[in-house]
């Protein structure tokens, strides 16, 4: 982490100097936002833990335990129905963040985090996730804890962690039960969403040592780490035993012997070393560089239109600021023909995301048909229940894995093509003023207006770029139509008859019409991501070049201001000379005058 730190640092005294030099030598630069961006985001950086596992394997006992506090619900029944981040401040209270921004501040208890359990009466579609903040050590340096819901959960919850946590997870705490270890479920979750990109990341932890005899202990925390070598394919795989329960009586009674039998220092230790020593800490450090260098190579543009504009004659430039006042004064136009333009833009992807998604439904109608014709086990109540809302979950969420990037690559290059449509624009119509005003002919030359500062499409990327913005945006609810397929009346009474072949077409055209609202609501949702991308599109390139144009005016301003004063200079330097020359003329004629008199004197008295 000290290395981390260092870095950060030598990054963090990169930009000030880099703030003072620009805001001297280029004031209102277009590039000082994105500089104090950059900083901000620097000083603001986390080291984020955190902690999955289905429920009832004591994530919210073993969370306690790791605070010393007895704070999080917890329970024998899942209890966990919120994300819980937890964040170091000295005055400790908790803030219930909403889902539409505004933010509930409360005093910090057991008491009050238990109004967000699975059991109490809230609305989980309204809370985005709950800010816990809390004087502890562990949390200093930066380190935020999330506690989350129960992975093999099929409400909204688990899209939030696959999709939003882990991928910006530092750590991931994966806890299993020891004596039940790696189920099905856990084996899907890991395959589904830690092998591939998260697995160097995560440490396996197996709880409720305290239930196994001393003399099996060794044994079973071979068989676990030979299940887990099995289903990472990896021939190294370690799993730390754990005793939540124990590590958590340790810690509110102060008794260091069962602290040490617990197993949780061993993990603590690990969790430091993994951020001390974590790849994602390079990994930040070349984003933070790569930002650096790009809004560097941005201004190296502005230094360039600068000196560009230097050549320039004072007409000129006087010409080219009436054309940066004439754009300003008709941007609603040029707005109204980007939003035309985006429109149809907006219309092309929604087809091809409409035939994409028409296509999946077809699909998914047909598989899960498949399914229940192929059903031959006693328990048709748990595939209703169970395993068809798992197995189309699972497609959505691959048709998501599948087409997201693709879609947010077209939203990248949109970004890039309005941000070339404004820059031509901007030219064209400073070319064009130009001739009107005074058949004045000249190119715009002007780095920083045509090459891209990226800004814009950076800023777009941050919506559309984060880790599947879509499941997010689905949120809570998505699902409950599945949740409801098990209470129709016709399939609960068939169920206790065990009519199993009776009941198969009719359970078809239910959950077909289940499918069927699933996929409209599915297309809502993307119509409602595409729309959101495309204003965010226009909006981020309009703010993005108008600060252009309003550093390049500024360039403009303090160019005239230094011809205006080198000409004024010139003009005064020039009068001087002239009132030197009448002077000087003024004494040579004097005197030549006096010269005449005295020569006309001599020669008469002669």
């Amino acid at each position: 982490m000290n290395e981390y730190a260092d870095n950060k640092k030598e990054l963090l005294a990169a930009i000030e100097n880099l703030l003072q030099l620009q805001e001297s030598a280029l004031p209102k630069s277009a590039m000082c936002q994105p500089l104090q961006q950059l900083r901000d985001d620097i000083l603001q950086d986390y080291y984020t833990v955190v902690v999955v596992g289905e429920f009832k394997h004591g994530k919210s006992t073993f969370v306690n335990a790791l605070l010393g506090r007895d704070i999080m619900p917890r329970n024998v029944t899942p209890t966990t129905a919120t994300i819980n981040a937890v964040f170091y401040k000295e005055t400790e209270e908790m803030q219930v963040i909403q889902t539409d921004g505004t933010v509930e501040k409360q005093e910090l208890s057991r008491e009050a985090l238990e109004k967000y359990t699975a059991e109490a009466d809230f609305d989980p579609n309204a809370i985005q996730y709950i800010k816990v903040l809390m004087n502890h050590p562990l949390l200093q340096n930066r380190v935020v804890l999330v506690d989350t819901p129960g992975v093999n959960d099929l409400n909204q919850h688990r899209a939030s962690i696959t999709h939003q946590y882990i991928p910006r997870a530092d750590v991931v705490l994966f806890l299993t039960s020891i004596t039940d270890a790696i189920k099905k479920t856990e084996q899907q979750f890991i395959e589904q969403h830690l092998l591939e990109n998260y697995l160097d990341k995560t440490i396996f932890i197996g709880n409720f040592l305290d239930r196994l005899d001393d003399d099996e202990i060794d044994d079973i925390c071979d068989f676990v780490e030979n299940r887990l070598k099995a289903v990472t394919n990896r021939n190294e795989v370690t799993l730390l035993p754990l005793s939540a329960k124990e590590a958590l009586e340790a810690r509110l009674t102060e008794d260091e012997e069962l602290l040490e039998l617990s197993g949780i220092q061993e993990i603590e230790e690990e969790i430091l070393q993994r951020i001390h020593s974590s790849t994602r800490n390079e990994e930040k450090i070349d984003r933070f560089k790569i930002r650096l260098a790009s809004i560097a190579e941005s201004i190296l543009q502005e230094i360039d239109t600068a000196e560009t504009l230097s050549d320039n004659s004072l007409e000129e430039l006087q010409q080219q600021l009436q054309a940066v006042v004439a754009w300003f004064q008709n941007q609603k136009s040029w707005e109204d023909e980007l939003v035309s333009y985006l429109h149809e833009r907006e219309e092309e992807v929604s087809y091809m995301v409409r035939k994409s998604v028409r296509h999946f439904g077809d699909r998914l109608n047909t598989d899960v048909e498949n399914r229940i014709a192929l059903y031959h086990g006693p328990d048709i109540k748990a595939l209703v229940e169970t395993q068809l809302p798992i197995a189309i979950r699972s497609q959505f969420m691959q048709w998501i894995d599948q087409y997201e990037d693709s879609i947010n690559s077209l939203f990248h290059k949109l970004s890039r093509s309005v941000e070339k449509g404004l820059a031509d624009a901007f030219s064209e119509n400073v070319k064009l003023h130009a001739q009107h005003e005074g058949g004045l002919r000249f190119d715009v030359d002007a780095p920083m207006i045509q090459a891209s500062s990226g800004n814009a499409h950076v800023k777009a990327g941050l919506l559309m770029g984060g880790a599947s913005s879509i499941a997010l945006l689905m949120g809570a609810g998505f699902f409950l139509p599945l949740v409801g397929m098990a209470g129709l009346p016709f399939l609960s009474q068939k169920i206790a008859e065990k009519q199993m072949e009776t009941i198969k077409p009719e359970l078809m055209a239910a959950v077909r019409e289940q499918v069927d609202v699933l996929i409209d609501d599915f297309q809502s949702y993307l119509n409602r991501y595409i729309r959101k991308n495309i204003e965010s599109i226009r909006e981020n390139s309009l703010m993005e070049f108008d600060r252009i144009i309003q550093s390049y005016e500024q360039l403009l301003q303090n160019e005239i201001r230094n011809k205006e004063k080198e000409a004024a200079d010139i003009a005064a330097h020039q009068q001087l000379l002239t009132d030197l020359r009448e002077i000087c003329l003024e004494l040579v004629d004097r005197e030549e005058a006096v010269g005449s008199e005295r020569f006309e004197e001599l020669t008469v008295s002669e």
